[in-house]
């Protein structure tokens, strides 16, 4: 697969089937965040895209919203008009085709407080690093053809059971 087809599939797809693994570095609010989001085991392609979709629309649909509000200058109230309504339609097309996928995404958030002089962490820290090394692992070995489809879907099920619902 040629750089450009493979940075094409990490942007379709996403760096990873089972969901993602959210980090932000402590701010001003010394606070450190970082999220495990595991999606149902079995979600395909298509539905990893629609969850993506839904979750960066809101920034995406605005920055469109507001390209087509400048592109009409000349009735800029029209194209604010149509923009908002792209924008609108949109969100509510894709909050109706993830609407049975939503409530099945799990996630488990560990916060650390960097602000006290020694970190206080919130949160299942020893659930959380289990999980993403059973996920990482297991897709590593995938991708170098050491587990088949059926034992790494395998290993996903068992973290996002273990995870709690919602």
């Amino acid at each position: 697969m040629t750089l450009v087809g493979t940075v094409r599939t990490r942007i379709v797809d996403g760096p990873h089937r089972w969901g993602r693994l959210d980090v932000r570095p402590v701010g001003r609010t010394m606070w450190a965040t970082r999220t495990l989001v595991v999606h149902a085991p079995g979600t395909d392609r298509r539905e990893g895209m629609l969850l993506r979709a839904v979750r960066v629309w809101p920034f995406v649909g605005l920055v469109l919203a507001g390209a087509v509000t400048v592109a009409a200058q000349s009735a800029p109230a029209a194209g604010a008009a149509v923009g908002l309504g792209l924008y609108a339609l949109v969100h509510v097309l894709l909050l109706r085709a993830t609407r049975r996928l939503r409530p099945l995404v799990r996630q488990l958030t560990v916060t650390t407080f960097h602000g006290n002089g020694r970190p206080e962490v919130h949160g299942d820290v020893d659930l959380f690093a289990a999980s993403v090394d059973a996920l990482t692992a297991y897709e590593d070995a995938l991708r170098a053809g050491g587990v088949d489809a059926v034992a790494f879907e395998a290993a996903w099920a068992h973290v996002w059971n273990a995870l709690p619902a919602r």
